[in-house]
């Protein structure tokens, strides 16, 4: 299948054009935080998860909100339009109150472990 053709498809099946733009939104949510990680010398043990998680949350609060998640994203690649990071916290946000728990965070972030 070529490019545009495979382009078309996408046009034509809206449910698998959504979740591939959820895989992709999900995957730039993993390399900001693993940058960010890696920028404050942290790995990805459960321990560095949350001290991570304890640097992006700004106002110390316990959660991360979408100010947040922008900073995080925008800190990889300060291009990231804001419709795609208000996208992202929409799927990242499973329980749907418009911030992201550490519990979200870390079952985000350990999901992938099982994708790779």
């Amino acid at each position: 299948m070529m490019g545009a053709d495979f382009l078309a498809f996408l046009e034509t099946s809206p449910d698998t054009k959504a979740a591939l733009l959820n895989m992709c939104r999900k995957r730039l949510f993993k390399k900001a935080v693993k940058k960010y990680s890696m920028e404050h010398n942290r790995g990805f043990t459960n321990e560095d998860l949350k001290k991570a998680f304890e640097l992006a949350d700004t106002n110390k609060c316990g959660i991360l909100d979408y100010d947040d998640v922008k900073r995080l994203m925008h800190a990889m690649d300060p291009s990231i339009p804001e419709s795609e990071i208000m996208e992202l916290m929409k799927f990242i946000d499973v329980d749907m109150d418009g911030k992201l728990s550490f519990r979200e965070f870390k079952r985000l972030f350990r999901s992938f472990e099982f994708q790779q």
